[in-house]
């Protein structure tokens, strides 16, 4: 009985939204055109995306910009640029698509372990390489018809990805101040410096803030959030004796001797254990960050989101 009654709705809304569309003379093959256009940047590119051909796809955002009397992107050469009607639209379009993909998969089976739809995810580098592929394992796990797409970059790339609708779910090293968004506090880090048992200082008990000073520093470069957090709290005294831009070549060169460096515990955890790292005692040092959890306040939340955001706070 129930089944029936939900198959009833979904049916109803899903074929309001394309009645509306109608109405508008929009279809929804336009309006995914739209987005692949707004995400690639290009029409030939959009249409490799979208298994389009490239007279396809400019005939659909064409009759799209006919029918909104108005153009909906800057063009330059072969690059097509939002303009301020496009990005006004790019939320709107990514919903209704959203919504109408989340009501087929229900509509086709709406049972909870029939859940299935893809999930873009951006995360900068710790949180990417050491903390989300356990979390997406076991998302696939529960929902086997769920299709993950990782970005892993830099947290200003994610970012940037996050207000152009790129991705559905940003997860960060630092806090997002930005009104755009909502802001969801996640995973607490502890920053570690650490050095390989080899290493001279090592061997001492307690560090001093000259042991400090006058090692030999490992570092990320200049844009990293931990290497921020350290100079900050150190007053700018600690000078880099090799920069790196990877954070496991980082601890790898840790490991062979190279000197200390400051990394995420859930980087160096196993090492740690292994015993290929040790934890220098520097009383005067401590340091943490929070991981975020990042959400467009214009995109739709659907049940894919949900779900991931109940795993992850699970």
């Amino acid at each position: 009985m129930y089944s029936g009654i939900i198959d009833y709705l979904i049916y109803f809304i899903e074929n309001s939204i394309i009645d509306y569309l109608k109405a508008m003379r929009i279809t929804l093959k336009q309006l995914e055109v739209f987005v692949a256009i707004a995400k690639t940047g290009n029409v030939s590119h959009a249409a490799k995306e979208m298994y389009l051909s490239q007279s396809a796809c400019s005939m659909a955002l064409a009759a799209l910009e006919g029918q909104l009397k108005g153009y909906i992107f800057d063009r330059h050469g072969k690059q097509l640029f939002l303009n301020e009607r496009g990005r006004v639209l790019l939320p709107k379009a990514s919903s209704i698509i959203s919504q109408i993909s989340e009501l087929k998969d229900m509509m086709a089976n709406n049972k909870k372990k029939a859940l299935s739809g893809q999930l873009f995810i951006g995360a900068s580098k710790t949180i990417g390489n050491y903390l989300l592929p356990k979390l997406i394992s076991e998302l696939t796990q529960s929902y086997k018809n769920i299709q993950i797409n990782l970005k892993i970059a830099t947290t200003k790339a994610i970012l940037s990805k996050l207000f152009a609708f790129n991705i559905d779910i940003a997860l960060i090293e630092a806090n997002c101040f930005s009104d755009k968004v909502h802001t969801y506090p996640w995973k607490k880090d502890e920053l570690v410096i650490v050095a390989a048992p080899k290493y001279p200082l090592s061997k001492k008990k307690k560090l001093t803030l000259s042991d400090v000073v006058n090692a030999r520093w490992l570092l990320r470069k200049q844009n990293s959030s931990i290497r921020g957090k350290l100079e900050e709290k150190m007053g700018g005294k600690i000078r880099p004796f090799l920069e790196l831009d990877d954070t496991e070549a980082l601890k790898q060169a840790t490991q062979a001797g190279l000197g200390i460096s400051c990394l995420s515990r859930f980087v160096v955890e196993d090492a740690l254990k292994n015993k290929s790292l040790v934890e220098l005692k520097i009383p005067f040092l401590n340091l943490s960050r929070e991981f975020h959890i990042l959400i467009h306040k214009e995109k739709y939340q659907s049940t894919i989101i949900s779900e991931f955001l109940k795993k992850a706070n699970t």
